[in-house]
């Protein structure tokens, strides 16, 4: 704070100059110096160096628009990069398809955590989503031993569900609040039936046994907690 002993007013801030008379104001040394009346301010407040009238905040060194770029340009390089190798090395180096997938199921952890990084919920949906496709795709490419289907998908889907209600739970939310979440496993889990008809699900008694819990699971919601559950999809759906 400083002092225009000229207008007799109070100043805030690292002020050279006085705003309205444009004279020199006076800092607390030169307060205590001259002598001024200390009636007309409290001399406690004034510093050695002045004060800002308003907090500085710090400045962020990068947006999260700018590292989601710059996710996407290093993902963009790594793309390049490895179909490059791949037509200059062909099939000697294998590895090249696994790293670029890694790469790609990163940077789409990385936008699910960005988008939804006040909703832990909804980033641990878009994870499963994520790990259930990679999985499969990783089955499919090492000769497709069927353990994507026969056990990974309905465990994992199971595994979601409790962690969704556990989450809840401590979190204190409403029943509408994350019932939506289970019934996206719900459906996942019926989606179990197209692995079972094509002949991919030979040994189907985990994914059956998980079919028939989610439709019990349906049926219960549906009598006993209707009412949220169409809140929770009218809030989803904006109906």
């Amino acid at each position: 704070m400083h002092y225009c002993p000229k207008c007799k007013i109070v100043i805030r801030g690292n002020k050279t100059c006085c705003p309205l008379c444009e004279g020199r104001v006076l800092d607390k040394k030169d307060v205590l110096r001259t002598g001024i009346d200390e009636k007309m301010y409290n001399i406690e407040e004034f510093t050695e160096e002045g004060d800002e009238p308003y907090p500085t905040l710090p400045e962020r060194r990068i947006s999260g628009v700018t590292f989601v770029k710059i996710c996407t340009f290093l993902l963009a390089v790594i793309i390049v990069m490895g179909a490059a190798l791949k037509y200059l090395f062909g099939d000697s180096v294998t590895w090249v398809g696994m790293f670029v997938l890694g790469s790609i199921v990163l940077w789409l952890d990385i936008l699910a955590i960005m988008r939804y990084r006040y909703n832990i919920l909804k980033v641990l949906t878009v994870e499963v989503i994520v790990a259930i496709i990679v999985d499969y795709y990783i089955d499919k490419r090492t000769g497709f031993y069927g353990w994507s289907v026969i056990w990974m998908i309905p465990f994992c889907l199971v595994g979601h569900t409790v962690l969704t209600w556990i989450i809840a739970k401590l979190m204190k939310l409403r029943f509408e609040e994350y019932i939506i979440y289970i019934i996206i496993d719900a459906v996942m889990a019926f989606l179990q039936i197209i692995f079972i008809k094509n002949g991919e699900n030979n040994l189907p008694y985990a994914a059956v046994f998980v079919m028939a819990g989610f439709a019990i699971a349906l049926v219960a919601t549906l009598l006993f907690r209707f009412r949220e559950l169409r809140s929770a999809t009218s809030r989803m759906f904006n109906v």
